[in-house]
């Protein structure tokens, strides 16, 4: 053990020996956004949950929240939090759901892991093309994206613990996690928790404060799908989710830069509980659109259905098949058994941002969820809460809650949609995103400048 840590601490000595690059006249800014997977409204807003969220109470006293965040369709992880650093929709920003998309499974259920997949400026890209420090803690598709301090979303095919030498070789710069565990005093474990990215963090906020930082935690989610919304395990991780937000907070008052440094906190989506689970394949392998063999796995396939939790998408290889396909899908809608609350086609696709190469997407009613399978077309859900379906429901609004030197309004800023958020930190920054994206909240401060686009 005691070589272990006489490692870790030359590593750390390594890391911490990299020069910082010094902040411009002007450029004294910073902007922390904290993203809590999950995380519903009610968290800040229900006084009944007032003991579980003090951090994020105090976060809303002191500044800004709103009283629900309309996200995008569909309401998942990856499309949601590129959203919120880009200011732009799905369809226009690249990341069109959590899984690539991979009917034959032959990448074993890979996600949009890379950024370059990304199609529009980010907020941490556009801080480094300013010259500005950018860092991000299991951020979605992070891997790769120019950042200085980065230790990436990534999920090994594996639970053992040699998979953490996979997060370190794509963790920037070299010896990032090494650093991290000899300043904390112990080694990271596989698979990561939400402690390891908060010690993460504090470290790359202590040592290296940077302009932009992006922490994404996960164990609320997780909770809320094995344990359902609203359950006491539930409710267990939103206070530790909380207490991680006052380390930050406290991480950041330590270091002296409580004066310029804003925070905001977010989430993803909401979340419904479930009781079904419509699996659309098996009625397209009945109607001969799919095809499997004798191991279950689908051998070839005319149309395929994707899920995405509370919606899906349906591809169609042959546009001679599309109407077909149409008509199948308004017959499942018909029977109320099935639970299909939409059926969009891909008009109404582009119409809500959300991914031009469907064909078609459904929509599923309360309780029910959809699944990728093709053995039954209903069957009990495996989760007793989920996401995905379309962001108009309240119940899957997200969060959003922001203080700091540049937030001078105080209370509810009403319901807004994702698309504003990264729009208003990047006025803060004073960096430029996408032409097309949103634009800014008014946090009531005077802007000495127009909003970069």
């Amino acid at each position: 053990m005691r070589r272990i840590l006489i490692a870790l601490i030359l590593c750390s000595a390594a890391v911490v020996a990299v020069p910082l690059v010094s902040a411009q006249a002007g450029d004294d800014a910073r902007v922390i956004l904290i993203s809590i997977d999950g995380m519903m409204p009610s968290a800040y807003t229900d006084p009944a949950l007032a003991s579980y969220t003090p951090n994020l109470r105090a976060l809303a006293r002191d500044g800004v929240w709103a009283e629900g965040v309309i996200g995008v369709l569909p309401t998942v992880t990856y499309p949601s939090h590129t959203t919120l650093i880009t200011g732009v929709e799905p369809a226009r920003h690249g990341i069109y759901d959590n899984q690539i998309f991979d009917p034959e499974n032959r990448s074993r259920g890979a996600w949009f892991w890379y950024a370059d997949a990304i199609k529009v400026p980010t907020l941490p890209m556009a801080a480094r093309a300013r010259g500005l420090r950018a860092g991000a803690v299991t951020w979605p598709v992070t891997i790769g994206m120019d950042l200085d301090y980065v230790a990436p979303e990534y999920v090994a095919p594996s639970r053992h613990p040699e998979s953490i030498g996979m997060l370190k070789a794509l963790s920037q710069p070299r010896g990032l996690l090494q650093a991290a565990e000899a300043a904390r005093g112990t080694p990271f474990g596989w698979p990561q928790t939400d402690r390891d990215r908060t010690d993460l963090s504090t470290f790359i906020l202590k040592t290296y404060d940077p302009h932009v930082f992006l922490l994404h935690l996960i164990a609320l989610d997780s909770a809320q799908h094995d344990h359902g919304p609203g359950s006491p395990k539930a409710l267990e991780t939103l206070a530790q989710m909380d207490a991680h937000v006052g380390e930050i907070v406290a991480a950041v008052r330590a270091a002296g830069h409580a004066d310029h440094t804003n925070i905001a906190v977010v989430s993803d989506h909401g979340f419904l509980p479930l009781q079904t689970m419509l699996q659309p394949n098996a009625a397209l392998k009945q109607a001969g659109l799919l095809a499997i063999d004798d191991r279950g796995a689908i051998a070839s396939w005319r149309a395929y259905f994707q899920s995405s939790g509370g919606s899906g998408f349906v591809y169609v290889k042959d546009p001679a098949d599309r109407a077909k396909v149409g008509a199948l899908l308004a017959d499942l809608k018909r029977d109320p058994a099935n639970g299909i609350r939409e059926v969009w086609d891909a008009a109404a696709l582009a119409a809500r941002g959300s991914h031009p190469d469907a064909a078609f997407a459904l929509d599923v009613v309360d309780g029910f969820y959809t699944g990728g399978g093709h053995d039954v077309l209903l069957k009990a859900s495996t989760n007793k809460g989920g996401h995905g379906f379309g962001p108009d429901r309240t119940a899957l609004y997200s969060s959003f809650v922001m203080a700091g030197p540049a937030v001078q309004r105080r209370g509810s800023v009403g319901v807004i949609r994702m698309t504003t958020v990264a729009p208003t930190l990047a006025e803060i920054l004073d960096v430029r995103l996408a032409p097309d994206a949103a634009a800014p909240l008014d946090l009531g401060g005077r802007r000495t400048t127009a909003p970069r686009r």
